[in-house]
């Protein structure tokens, strides 16, 4: 192997990884702008708390310590996964 096809392959391999590291961390597709309150939930049941506080902030108007403290408040009440 030639060093330029080295370094193609550590690009190539380099990419992959990105792409593949990238997938399990996507947030549901949820335009911010006509989220709803619906939208909220499910960013939460998915893991995605820092997306749902935006969407929060971005449909009450509120600030950021009011959106999380609710946000929060809506995460304790919805039904938790047993993961087993």
């Amino acid at each position: 192997m030639t060093q330029t096809q080295i370094v193609v392959a550590v690009v190539v391999l380099f990419v992959l990884f990105m792409l593949i590291r990238s997938r399990g961390k996507s947030s549901p597709r949820i335009d911010v702008d006509t989220a709803t309150e619906e939208d909220i939930r499910t960013l939460l049941m998915t893991g995605h708390k820092i997306d749902a506080i935006k969407v929060y902030r971005r449909l009450h108007r509120v600030d950021l310590k009011t959106a999380k403290d609710a946000v929060e408040r809506l995460a304790d009440q919805l039904p938790r996964s047993t993961g087993g």
